[in-house]
């Protein structure tokens, strides 16, 4: 009773190990990299951070606002005794004829402090100020316009950069489907070459196999094995890979969904060219560049006019802090005005400012070129990759299938004594590769396609 209860405890164990295990899809997987992705992660924040530029460009054609808030103590000692006494017989109510009043401003306010001979007095100040540019040369309608231009190029670098993960994690999925291909080719070889070795052993046993023929087969069996440990190693290397990009620790158990080989229609070149390099992430990119040069070349120019800006403020001063929320026609002041400015000299600050910009600018048209042309090239590339995928996947799935029917041939052959030895090792080798150059074309298809789709910014 013990023993079955254990063995049901180890059957229910590897069962929810099983059950755990989870298996993603391709889309699942690009998902879950798109959002781990570390440089996904870079450019989405560099989306957010070149939308807050845009709304603080934005701002300059407002008006800047501020308040004000100030409490000043000041202690300060009587010049001489006389002073003091005039001020606390003024204080008391003992005002003589010819009493000079010192400080009238402070009469409300006096304080003595720990030192008899000390005034303290308090003060709070408040206040608002508005300044509003009217002209500068035009630099905050260039500086509004460069801001949404280096927004747009954000988002096509985001775009870009998603193509490119998106790409990598297609590949590496198709390698890890490789992988189990290639290790249920090894498992299906291994096991066709451990029942040849035992057809071998049988027919040696009856005197109608010699002893080099049983030698020999242990040899392609220990050789299949090997492969079959390769293959093993490899698709475990593949999940570890793919994990690690798609966000998952690579000690977690999970699967892949297989997929079905679907072959795509390819367009004429000159249509998929054309294509590119109108809506390609990095070819809008590199234009957006461009757009954000010129406008800095523009705004180095406005340094070049005269401001004009005007202002306005207004404050008002209590002697309690109670009273510094009543507005009344004392203590208060305002002032308005206008001001038209020239920066005549500033160190050649502009005329660094200038070149700087049209250099900028100049470096902007070249990488806009170098980046078209290696959209066109890679398109080429991608569609010459595919054209030739395709073509090879043709001929190894005919390959894979005649070295199948030539394997059951030279077998029957083989029993009925009417085929060699070397016939029937010979079939099992071309088999073997046949089968695993199917695979191979498989993956590469499938790599060259979205090679394609990369290229083309997809």
């Amino acid at each position: 009773m013990k023993k079955a209860f254990l063995i049901f405890t180890a059957f229910l164990v590897v069962a929810w190990g099983s059950v755990a295990a989870e298996t993603y899809t391709l889309e699942e997987c690009v998902q879950m990299a798109v959002a781990t992705d570390p440089n996904l992660v870079s450019f989405r924040n560099s989306v957010k951070t070149a939308g807050a530029g845009v709304w603080q460009s934005a701002g300059g054609f407002l008006p800047s606002a501020s308040v004000s808030y100030n409490s000043t103590e000041i202690t300060s000692g009587p010049e001489s005794p006389q002073l003091r006494e005039t001020t606390i017989t003024e204080l008391s109510g003992r005002v003589e004829a010819d009493t000079v009043i010192f400080m009238p401003v402070f009469r409300d306010t006096l304080l003595l402090s720990g030192n008899p001979n000390d005034v303290k007095y308090k003060s709070h100040t408040a206040g608002i100020s508005l300044n509003y540019t009217l002209f500068n040369g035009l630099q905050n309608v260039w500086n509004y316009l460069g801001s949404k231009a280096y927004k747009k190029g954000t988002d096509y670098n985001y775009a870009n950069a998603l193509s490119d993960v998106t790409f990598g994690i297609k590949a590496e999925y198709y390698l890890v489907l490789k992988a189990k291909n290639d290790l249920e080719v090894a498992k299906q070889t291994v096991g066709r070459s451990e029942e040849l070795l035992k057809l071998f052993e049988e027919k040696y046993e009856l005197g109608s196999a010699s002893l080099s023929e049983v030698l020999k087969q242990k040899v392609q069996y220990g050789n299949d094995q090997l492969t079959l440990l390769q293959a093993e190693k490899n698709l475990e290397f593949y999940l570890d890979d793919l994990a690690v990009d798609i966000g998952l620790d690579p000690q977690t158990e999970y699967d892949i969904a297989d997929l079905d080989l679907r072959k795509a229609q390819i367009s004429n070149i000159n249509d998929l060219i054309a294509k590119a390099t109108q809506g390609h992430p990095s070819v809008l990119g590199s234009q957006a560049n461009i757009d954000v040069a010129n406008y800095d070349v523009r705004s180095a120019w406005g340094s070049y006019m005269p401001n004009l800006s005007v202002g306005y403020s207004y404050s008002w001063s209590k002697d309690r802090f109670s009273d510094i929320i009543k507005f009344g026609s004392f203590d208060h002041s305002s002032r308005l005005s206008v001001t038209l400015s020239y920066n005549v000299f500033d160190g050649f600050s502009r005329e660094y400012n200038m070149s700087r910009a049209k250099a900028s600018l100049n470096n902007a048209r070249a990488s806009q070129l170098n980046t078209r042309h290696q959209v066109i090239r890679d398109i080429r590339d991608a569609h010459l990759d595919i054209t030739v995928a395709d073509k090879t996947l043709s001929v190894t799935e005919e390959s894979e299938r005649a070295a199948s029917e030539d394997m059951d041939l030279v077998q029957a052959k083989y029993n009925l004594g009417a085929a060699a030895l070397w016939e029937l090792l010979d079939a099992q080798v071309s088999l073997k590769s046949a089968q695993f150059n199917k695979v191979r074309a498989e993956f590469d298809y499938n790599l060259a396609l979205a090679k394609l789709q990369n290229a083309m910014g997809e």
